[in-house]
C-alpha cells in the first residue's frame, strides 16, 4: 500500500506540473509579439502573392428547371485551379436531403464530362448571394473547389451541377428520391446539439474548478520545492565532496560485453533529424528511448532498433516503417524546424532558420496540406503554430507534407538554373497522396475515393468500401457490385457511378452495369408495357380522339407514334419529333389512375412524362406575371392574330387560325398540319410569327424547325433518373479485365513478397534499393578503398572487376579479412542508404563462416526461428503486402533441411538440392535462437569434418593440394579428436 501510495503522489505530481505548464504556455503564447516571433510576416511578393490569390471568386449561375421532375441544371465558367474556390448563388427552393450533385466541367480541348476537374467544397442556404447583396430571402449558395494542377487564371471551364427543388415530386414522402434518413438526422442532430451545450456549460464549470484548484496545487508545490532546494543547498555545503570529473556525456562499461552506442562523431549525418546539435535534447537518452520503445512495438532485439533507426535519424526519412514515426514522436517533440534540422548544416542550434522555415511553411507546406486534406488555410496556419511552438508533434501528415516540400525545395528551388519560375508546392505529391490515397490496383482508384467522400460528404472509410467493392467486381474477383447491388438512394448511386467513370474513362460500362439492375435507376420497360395493353389503349384512344374532334385515324397515329418512339429509341417524343401536350399526358395519366395503376409506378410515370411535356400554366413570359392558363392562351391567341394581320398573311379568318394553332400546340399535340386548318402546311414565315409571340423561347425551336426534315427534337430537361433493363455489359467488362491483366501479367498478387530472399522479396527488394542509393556515393569510395588496401590491389580493378561480384551483384562471400576491411564503411553505408540498412544488409550469401545452409530443426527451433524472422522482417514484408508469417516459415524452409528453396544453391550448386544460404541479416536475425548445432558446413571436407567451428581462413587448399603437408592436416584431425575424449572425459 505504501509503494501504491507513493506511485499515486507521482503521478499527482506529474499532472500537477502539466497544468501549470499548459497555464503559462496558453499565457504566454498569446501575445502578438510571440505568435510574431514563431510565425513572422512574409512580404506580400512571392508565394505570400499566391496566397492572396486563393481568395473566393464570384460567378453567376445559369439554371433551367425541369418542371417534371424538379430538378435545376445549371451551369457556370469558372477557373478550376486548385488554388481558386468560386462562390455561385441560385435562386431556387432547395431539397438537402439529396445533396447538391456535381456533373463535371467541360474543359477545352476535351470531348467529354470531366469529374475530377473541380468539386463541391460547401454549400449553405442565407440572405446573401455570391456578390455580398441582401437578397431578402434565403438562396442556396454553392462553393466550388477547382482540382486542377494549374496556377490561378491559366485554364477556365464550363462546369455543371444539380439539385432537387424542396416541391420536386420525386421528392415527397412515399417518392422514390424522398430522403427520411436525412429529416430524421436532422432532428437528432437538434437534439445533439442541445445536449452539446448543456455539456460545455458543465464542463466549462468544471474546468474553472480545476484551474483554480490547480493553481492552488501549484502553488504549494513549488513552496515545497523551493524548501527542498535549500535543504539540499545546505546539506551540499555541510558534505562537500567531488563533481563528477568526467563531464555529463555516459560512461559505457567497456568491459561488459553489452551493446555500446557509437559516439557522436560516428552518427550519420544528413539533411533530417541532426540530434547531435539539437540543444534541448539529450541525443543519447532519445536514441536509446527510441531503440526501447522500437524493441517494444515489434519484439526486434534492442541492437538492431537502435542501429537501424535511432541511430540513423539524420538521414533517415519517418515514413516507413509505420512504426517509426510513432516511436520518435513518443521520445521527442517533434516540429518542422526539427524534422529538417539537417538541412541548412549544424548551425542554429540544430533548428532550421527561422526566416528560410518560414517561407517553406508559407511557400509550400501550407497550401500542399490545404489542397490535400481539403482544409482552409487558416486552420493548417493555426495547427502550424501550435506545432512550432511546441503545444503539441506534428502530425503524420504534416510530416509527410514537409518530406513532400523538402524535396520540391531541394530539387526546384535550390539547384533551379532555368529562368522560369519553380513550382510553389508539388503538384504531382509523393508522400502525402500515396498515405491519403494508398495503393491503386486500377487506374484512377485514389481518386475515386477522394472524390466520393468530397462530394457526398461521406466518410472516408465508406467510401474506401464502395470503391473497394468496385475493384473487386471490376477486376472480376466478384459477380457484382454490391453497392449498386443495394438498396442506397437512387440519386446517390448516379453521383457515385459519375464521379467512377471521371476517374477512370474506361469503366465507362458501369453505366451499362448500372443500367442492367432495376436498383441502378427506376425500369419503365415495365411500366410502359401497360400502354401497348389493349384495354389501355382503347381508354387513352377514346380521349385523344374527343381531342382530335373525331377524327379517329388521327388519334389511333398519334398514339401509336407515341408508344413506337418510347419502344425504340426510349424517347416517346422521337417519332412524332414534338413535345408531348398537356392534355396528351394528363389523358395517360387519367387512365392509368382509372385502371387502378399502383402508386408507385404512378408516381414514376408521372414525373418522366412531364420532361417530355409542354405546359402553358409551367411556362411564364416576361408579360405573364400572375397569368393562368386562360389568359395566357388568350393573350397568345392575339398576339399571333395581330402578327399574321400585320405581315398581311394570307390565312382566311386569322382570329380562328390563332386559337386553333395555340390549341394545337399546347393542348391536342401531334402535328400542326395533321388536321389541316388552312387545307394546307404552315409556312415558314407564319411559323416564324409564333415562335417570336412566343419570345422565341429554347422550348419551342420545334415550331421554327417544323418543316425541316433534318431537325431532330430533344427536350431540354432528359434526366438520367430512369433507365432501361435490356443492356448488356458483360463484353465491356470482359475487355476491361483483359486490360487489367495484360498491364498487370503477375494478377492481384504483383506486390506480394514470397518470403524468398532470392526470390526478390522483402529482403531482396531492401537489398536492392541499397545498392541504388550507394552506388557513386561516398561510401562505395570508402569501399573501394579499403578493399583495394586490404587486397593490395587497383583502386580501378576492384571498381571494375571486384565489387560488383562481392556487394552489388553478389556471386560470392567476402573472407574474413575483406569484411573485416568493409565494415570500416559502416557509418559511411548508413548515411547513403538513407538508415536503411549497414554493410550487412548487402550480403546476400553471408560473409566468410557462415554455414552453407541448416540442418532440419525441431519443431521448437523451427517456431523459434519463424518468430524472431518475424520480428525482424515483419514490417518489411507487411509494407510491400506480404503476410509476415507465410513469409517467415517459408524462408526458415528455404535456407534449413529438407529445403523448400526453387532453385540451385548458388555456391554448392546441385550439390545442396532445394536448399540456399542465409543472408548475412538473416543470420543475425536468428541467432537468438540455439541452432549451431544445425550449421552445415558443405563448402570444404574440414569444415564438414569439424561442424560449428570456423576454419574458414585456413589454407584448405594448399594442405590438401601439396601431398608433403598430408602428415600436418593428419596431426591437426587427431588432435581435434584427442580433444573431443579428453573433453567427454576419456
Amino acid at each position: 500500500m505504501k509503494k501504491f501510495s507513493i506511485l499515486k503522489f507521482s503521478y499527482k505530481k506529474i499532472i500537477t506540473s502539466s497544468l501549470v505548464l499548459m497555464f503559462i504556455l496558453f499565457s504566454g503564447l498569446n501575445t502578438h509579439n510571440n505568435i510574431s516571433a514563431q510565425m513572422p510576416q512574409m512580404p506580400p511578393s512571392g508565394m505570400m502573392g499566391m496566397m492572396g490569390m486563393m481568395a473566393t471568386v464570384p460567378s453567376d449561375s445559369q439554371c433551367r428547371t425541369n418542371q417534371g421532375t424538379g430538378e435545376v441544371f445549371c451551369e457556370l465558367n469558372m477557373d478550376v485551379s486548385m488554388m481558386t474556390l468560386t462562390h455561385t448563388s441560385v435562386d431556387q427552393s432547395y431539397y438537402p436531403g439529396q445533396g447538391i450533385w456535381f456533373q463535371g466541367c467541360m474543359l477545352p480541348g476535351q470531348q467529354y464530362e470531366n469529374f475530377e476537374a473541380a468539386w463541391i467544397e460547401r454549400d449553405y442556404t442565407g440572405t446573401t448571394d455570391h456578390r455580398g447583396q441582401q437578397v431578402g430571402k434565403d438562396i442556396l449558395n454553392i462553393f466550388i473547389r477547382g482540382n486542377m494542377p494549374t496556377q490561378p487564371g491559366q485554364q477556365s471551364a464550363k462546369c455543371k451541377y444539380q439539385f432537387f427543388t424542396s416541391d420536386s415530386p420525386l421528392v415527397q414522402p412515399g417518392q422514390p428520391y424522398h430522403n427520411p434518413q436525412w429529416e430524421s438526422d436532422q432532428e437528432t442532430q437538434r437534439m445533439f446539439e442541445e445536449a452539446d451545450r448543456i455539456r460545455r456549460d458543465a464542463d466549462r464549470q468544471r474546468a474553472e474548478e480545476e484551474l483554480l484548484r490547480a493553481k492552488q496545487q501549484a502553488e504549494l508545490e513549488l513552496q515545497q520545492q523551493e524548501e527542498q532546494r535549500k535543504r539540499d543547498q545546505q546539506q551540499q555545503q555541510q558534505q562537500g565532496g567531488f563533481n563528477n570529473i568526467f563531464g555529463q556525456g555516459p560512461v559505457g562499461n567497456i568491459f561488459s560485453n553489452a551493446f555500446q552506442p557509437p559516439p557522436d562523431e560516428e552518427v550519420p549525418q544528413g539533411p533530417f533529424i541532426n540530434l547531435t546539435v539539437i540543444a534541448e535534447i539529450d541525443r543519447w537518452k532519445t536514441m536509446e528511448c527510441i531503440g526501447n520503445t522500437i524493441q517494444d512495438i515489434t519484439g526486434m532485439n534492442y541492437e538492431q532498433a537502435y542501429m537501424d533507426f535511432a541511430f540513423p535519424l539524420g538521414v533517415r526519412m519517418l515514413n516507413e516503417p509505420d512504426f517509426y514515426y510513432d516511436a520518435v514522436t513518443n521520445c521527442m517533440h517533434l516540429s518542422f524546424d526539427k524534422l529538417l534540422s539537417g538541412t541548412w548544416g549544424p548551425s542554429g542550434g540544430g533548428k532550421a532558420p527561422r526566416r528560410e522555415m518560414d517561407q517553406l511553411l508559407q511557400s509550400c507546406i501550407v497550401p500542399h496540406l490545404t489542397d490535400t486534406l481539403n482544409l482552409r488555410p487558416d486552420i493548417i496556419m493555426e495547427d502550424v503554430v501550435n506545432v512550432e511552438s511546441g503545444k503539441r508533434s506534428m502530425t503524420r501528415e504534416e510530416m509527410l507534407a514537409a518530406y513532400d516540400c523538402f524535396v520540391k525545395f531541394d530539387e526546384d528551388i535550390r539547384n533551379n538554373n532555368s529562368s522560369s519560375p519553380p513550382d510553389y508546392f508539388p503538384l504531382n505529391t509523393d508522400f502525402l497522396a500515396s498515405f491519403i490515397y494508398g495503393d491503386q490496383e486500377i487506374p484512377g482508384q485514389a481518386c475515386m475515393i477522394d472524390s466520393i467522400s468530397d462530394s457526398r460528404g461521406m466518410n472516408r472509410q465508406d467510401a474506401e468500401r464502395i470503391v473497394g467493392d468496385l475493384v473487386n467486381f471490376a477486376v472480376g474477383r466478384s459477380d457484382q457490385w454490391g453497392f449498386l447491388e443495394s438498396d442506397a438512394n437512387p440519386q446517390h448511386k448516379n453521383d457515385v457511378v459519375n464521379r467512377v467513370v471521371g476517374c477512370n474513362q474506361d469503366l465507362e460500362w458501369i453505366r451499362d452495369y448500372q443500367a442492367s439492375i432495376s436498383g441502378g435507376g427506376v425500369n419503365l420497360e415495365d411500366i410502359f408495357a401497360r400502354l401497348a395493353e389493349p384495354d389501355f389503349q382503347q381508354c387513352v384512344k377514346n380521349e385523344y380522339g374527343e381531342l382530335s374532334d373525331g377524327n379517329r385515324e388521327f388519334a389511333d397515329t398519334m398514339y401509336d407514334q407515341m408508344i413506337e418512339g418510347f419502344m425504340m429509341h426510349q424517347d416517346p417524343t422521337e417519332i412524332i419529333n414534338r413535345p408531348l401536350s398537356y392534355r396528351q399526358t394528363s389523358t395517360i395519366l387519367d387512365c392509368a389512375e382509372d385502371f387502378g395503376t399502383d402508386q408507385e409506378t404512378f408516381s414514376i410515370i408521372q414525373p418522366y412524362l412531364a420532361q417530355y411535356t409542354i405546359d402553358l400554366d409551367q411556362i411564364d413570359f416576361s408579360w405573364s406575371g400572375g397569368m393562368g392558363y386562360d389568359q395566357k392562351s388568350e393573350t397568345l391567341i392575339g398576339c399571333i392574330d395581330d402578327s399574321w394581320h400585320e405581315n398581311d398573311r394570307d390565312m382566311g379568318n386569322i382570329g380562328a387560325n390563332a386559337e386553333q394553332m395555340v390549341f394545337n400546340i399546347f393542348d391536342r399535340g401531334g402535328s400542326l398540319n395533321a388536321l389541316k386548318p388552312l387545307n394546307r402546311d404552315y409556312t415558314q414565315d407564319e411559323l416564324d410569327d409564333v415562335v417570336e409571340c412566343l419570345e422565341e423561347r429554347p422550348e419551342f425551336d420545334w415550331i421554327s424547325q417544323y418543316d425541316n426534315p433534318n431537325y431532330d427534337f430533344e427536350p431540354l430537361f432528359e434526366s438520367d433518373l430512369f433507365s432501361q433493363s435490356n443492356v448488356d455489359f458483360t463484353g465491356a467488362a470482359a475487355d476491361f479485365r483483359q486490360n487489367i491483366e495484360n498491364n498487370n501479367p503477375d494478377g492481384g498478387n504483383s506486390n506480394m513478397v514470397s518470403g524468398s530472399l532470392m526470390g526478390g522479396g522483402a529482403l531482396e527488394n531492401l537489398r536492392l534499393e541499397m545498392v541504388n542509393l550507394s552506388r557513386g556515393s561516398a561510401a562505395e569510395d570508402c569501399m573501394i578503398a579499403n578493399l583495394a588496401r586490404e587486397k593490395g590491389e587497383t583502386e580501378n580493378y576492384i571498381q571494375s572487376s571486384y565489387i560488383g561480384n562481392l556487394i552489388w551483384e553478389p556471386v560470392q562471400r567476402p573472407s574474413k579479412k575483406e569484411k573485416i576491411a568493409l565494415e570500416n564503411c559502416d557509418s559511411q553505408i548508413r548515411t547513403a542508404t538513407q538508415g536503411k540498412g549497414g554493410l550487412n544488409a548487402f550480403l546476400k550469401y553471408g560473409s566468410s563462416g557462415d554455414p552453407d545452409y541448416f540442418a532440419q530443426p525441431t519443431d521448437s527451433q523451427r517456431a523459434c526461428m519463424v518468430n524472431e524472422y518475424k520480428k525482424v522482417f515483419g514490417y518489411m514484408i507487411e509494407s510491400q503486402g506480404g503476410n509476415p508469417d507465410e513469409s517467415a516459415a517459408k524462408a526458415v524452409a528455404e535456407i534449413s533441411m529438407p529445403g523448400s528453396y526453387k532453385g540451385a544453391h548458388p555456391i554448392l550448386g546441385d550439390s545442396a538440392p532445394n536448399l540456399r544460404p542465409p543472408s548475412a541479416i538473416e543470420l543475425e536475425a536468428l541467432s537468438n535462437c540455439k541452432i549451431i548445432d544445425l550449421y552445415v558446413f558443405e563448402g570444404s571436407k574440414l569444415r564438414k569434418l569439424i561442424p560449428g567451428v570456423d576454419t574458414s581462413e585456413l589454407p584448405i587448399g594448399d594442405l590438401v593440394n601439396n601431398p608433403s603437408n598430408l602428415a600436418i592436416l593428419g596431426i591437426m584431425i587427431t588432435l581435434f579428436f584427442s580433444v573431443l575424449q579428453m573433453v567427454r572425459g576419456k
